[in-house]
């Protein structure tokens, strides 16, 4: 009777083990294969912000505002590109922005959302609304529908600013 019952469990557990293990080596073999086709869009993106950098340069600052994630500098000072978190809708907006050394928007983008399909992405559609704009983001008006996309938007390009306004005074970008 016990055996009957004992079998069947050594046989889930070494069945489990096996699969276990077979998907550690399925994760190890393709992780940096993953991470370095991330690594490749996020540098067509930076390009696509600011197609004029001849490389970027990564900066850090200790007081930079929780919600950037990365900050660049465009090494012939072209400008920066922040990439920032806001929570939107749906869940977070991983969103892209430029800032040129004069403190104007050069361009703005989302590089990952799971905000509702048409109404909260057509607040994307409108990131060349922010595009010439300095920190005051006058006339910049929400979407109707999407006002927790339309203000996530904005809040992640505010940090964009304030993230600016740190790293600008460092002059980590040689003229």
């Amino acid at each position: 009777m016990k055996k009957d019952f004992i079998m069947p469990v050594i046989i889930l557990m070494l069945v489990c083990l096996i699969m276990s293990c077979a998907l550690a080596l399925g994760n190890s073999l393709t992780q940096p294969v993953i991470q370095e086709a991330a690594a490749e869009r996020a540098d067509a993106a930076r390009k696509e912000i600011i197609p004029e950098a001849d490389e970027f340069i990564i900066l850090t600052h200790d007081n930079l505002p929780k919600a950037i994630i990365e900050a660049y500098g465009a090494a012939n000072s072209t400008g920066y590109i922040f990439t920032v978190i806001s929570p939107g809708y749906g869940g977070e907006l991983k969103i892209i922005c430029g800032i040129d050394p004069e403190g104007k928007i050069i361009k703005s983008m989302v590089l990952e959302h799971n905000e509702t399909q048409g109404l909260g992405t057509a607040v994307f559609d409108k990131a060349a609304d922010y595009e010439g704009k300095d920190e005051n983001l006058e006339n910049i008006d929400a979407v109707a529908g999407a006002t927790i996309t339309s203000n996530a938007y904005k809040t992640a390009v505010q940090a964009a600013f304030e993230a600016f306004n740190i790293i600008k005074g460092d002059n980590i970008i040689n003229e």
